[in-house]
């Protein structure tokens, strides 16, 4: 094979260049198969062209290092905060994580999420604030910016065509009873859907945070894409219910949902690290975690930065513990891809394969092996463009 290359320090800076090249190693797709050894990702411009057996490879610019490993770039799905593109390039980008979902923001932020130049930040979709009943969450604990007002189905879908209008990818709805003895409001059914139907209309994945799984059934019932957060409390009039059973499952009324769930391919982003900073941390975040991913239901990755202390960069922590909550490596790295691109609706991302953006890490050990690799990529594509790791 001609042009086959150790990337040496001084070529990570190198700027990009309208010459096809391919990087050369162990090739993980996010897909469900094993990784391709002795394989090549061919680039040209801002897209991958091919993926192809190393010896079938001709191209001058073919770089590698040893024990290479290369996967699409990481996806954080559910992140709040570092809006403009300065941000998201010194955040997120520089770390490995090529794209982001920020789920609740600011309507003012929706523009600067929006812009992303060609190769120089991590790509964002973005919701927008949470679509909520008057008193719903998250008006009782965060900024009133973070919240954006419902009160009848049409309401309702006149807010989804505006947060549409201003650039919005997503929609984020809440079925969260909260906490206390009083439940916050939720949207009412026929609201709930109507949200639904014109989001799906326009083609906006719609997501939505639960944490007590009094609202999960009603959520499910509207037709969401994703849940948000693991549900791990119940009130039922403001009495505390146990959600596991004495044999440490998931109570049969919760299993039900989760079965839905996987059934209609519904995304479960558990958001592990900032709920294990919670007075809820314990075996009922984990073992909803583990059910569902015995199911082989969709989990995908997202920390919820900033909350809680949670931290930027690579959501490392997030895919240790859902390590210790029975997912493979594998799976993880299928979680922080393909799945979490899914839930973002990024329609040429979280995947290797040819016509989708070059979003590409490459490390010098295998992340299925060792998930803390994932902190150390010897380099980042970004839209066939070389960016220097932190």
């Amino acid at each position: 094979m001609a042009g086959l290359a150790v990337l040496p320090a001084s070529a990570r800076s190198a700027t990009h260049s309208d010459a096809p090249f391919a990087l050369a190693g162990t090739v993980f797709t996010g897909e469900d198969k094993p990784p391709l050894h002795d394989h090549a990702v061919v680039v040209h411009g801002t897209r991958i062209v091919d993926v192809v057996p190393i010896h079938s490879v001709n191209i001058p610019r073919t770089i590698t290092v040893p024990n290479a490993f290369i996967m699409p770039g990481v996806i954080n799905c559910h992140v709040h905060g570092l809006h403009s593109p300065k941000e998201r390039h010194e955040r997120w980008l520089q770390h490995g994580v090529t794209a982001i979902g920020d789920v609740g923001s600011p309507l003012k932020a929706i523009s600067a999420l929006t812009q992303t130049p060609t190769g120089q930040t991590a790509t964002a979709a973005c919701s927008g604030p949470i679509l909520c009943p008057p008193g719903g969450y998250p008006l009782p604990v965060h900024d009133n910016r973070y919240g954006l007002v419902v009160t009848s189905s049409q309401h309702g879908r006149e807010q989804v065509r505006r947060l549409a209008d201003l650039g919005a990818t997503m929609i984020k709805l809440a079925f969260e009873p909260g906490p206390n003895r009083k439940p916050w409001p939720m949207l009412d059914a026929a609201t709930a859907e109507a949200i639904c139907n014109q989001a799906r209309r326009l083609g906006l994945v719609i997501r939505c945070h639960v944490e007590d799984i009094g609202g999960l059934g009603k959520v499910l019932n509207a037709g969401v894409d994703t849940i948000e957060h693991v549900p791990h409390r119940w009130l039922r009039n403001g009495v505390p219910h146990p959600i596991l059973d004495r044999q440490g499952l998931p109570i049969s009324p919760y299993r039900k949902l989760l079965d839905r769930m996987v059934k209609n391919g519904i995304i479960l982003t558990p958001t592990q690290d900032v709920l294990s900073r919670s007075m809820w941390s314990g075996p009922e975040l984990s073992a909803p975690v583990q059910y569902f991913n015995q199911l082989n239901g969709d989990i995908a990755i997202g920390n919820d930065f900033p909350y809680r202390r949670t931290e930027a960069g690579m959501p490392s922590k997030e895919c240790t513990l859902l390590q210790s909550a029975g997912l493979s490596n594998h799976r993880i790295l299928q979680g922080a891809t393909r799945i979490a691109a899914r839930a973002c609706g990024f329609k040429d991302r979280g995947t290797i394969r040819a016509g989708n953006s070059a979003d590409l890490l490459l490390f010098s050990g295998s992340p299925l092996s060792d998930l803390a690799q994932l902190t150390s990529p010897e380099l980042i594509i970004k839209d066939g463009q070389r960016i220097i790791p932190a």
